[in-house]
């Protein structure tokens, strides 16, 4: 393997470590705050038997998997770009795809310390939550943590600003993390709105962490696997070429 890929990768992870109260446990704030809030409007409510909270939970701990991938790479690229230190980046001996998959890793680094730190602190106060599918939990950890790091690599190259990181972020990610099922059954949705979550990939991302953790799930786990694997490599060659584009190497 490139050994400067694995120095960028190190770098970026060194990079979130320093700031580690912002990285690491702002997520894991908010998961609680949730938590908080969920626990105690939805006592002794369940779906198909399973807690509520828990069913929540599921959702929270897979949307916090997305988030930081995503921020990770796309928050460090704008960063560079505003200091002059992307140009670093076209100066070693490195190939694009190479640079997007260090940013990715170190994304997905994030992505599963920050859920590991999470399910220290919380994981007691909730209910019928296990291990019930240990393959589809890695699966669904690996290809969520690169799958969003790698759509931070390319809307962090696409963006020239952070006020246009920003609007990409509200108008494209978050509709997809509120259409994605994190707080209900996407079944309770009303037709249109149920078929588009159908096609939202947060939801299969989140569906199938779900089944994992809960054994609950609203599709067939097998559909969301494929549907997760097949963005992912959609993801991959978008990210190729728009950091081949963007680094010109």
């Amino acid at each position: 393997m490139n050994t400067f890929m694995w120095a960028l990768y190190a770098r970026e992870v060194k990079r979130f470590q320093k700031i580690w109260m912002d990285t690491v446990f702002s997520p894991i704030v908010s998961v609680v705050l949730y938590l908080g809030v969920f626990g105690i409007v939805s006592s002794g409510r369940t779906i198909n038997g399973l807690p509520y909270i828990t069913f929540v939970y599921a959702g929270l701990l897979a949307m916090m998997v997305v988030n930081s991938s995503f921020s990770n790479p796309s928050f460090a690229l704008i960063i560079a770009k505003n200091v002059g230190s992307i140009i670093d980046l076209q100066l070693v001996p490195i190939k694009a795809w190479r640079i997007g998959v260090a940013y990715a890793l170190a994304a997905f680094t994030r992505g599963i310390l920050t859920l590991a730190i999470a399910l220290i602190f919380t994981i007691w106060f909730i209910p019928a939550l296990g291990l019930y599918h240990p393959l589809y939990l890695v699966i669904a950890l690996f290809v969520t943590g690169l799958e969003f790091g790698m759509l931070g690599v390319i809307f962090g190259f696409l963006a020239k600003n952070f006020e246009a990181l920003t609007f990409m972020t509200t108008f494209v990610l978050q509709p997809m993390i509120f259409l994605a099922g994190v707080f209900y059954p996407i079944s309770t949705l009303p037709r249109p709105w149920s078929v588009i979550s159908m096609f939202n990939p947060i939801h299969h991302n989140i569906n199938l962490f779900r089944y994992a953790v809960t054994d609950y799930s609203d599709i067939n786990p097998l559909v969301s696997m494929a549907v997760i694997l097949g963005f992912s490599t959609v993801l991959f060659i978008i990210m190729y070429f728009v950091t081949k584009r963007s680094i010109k190497v």
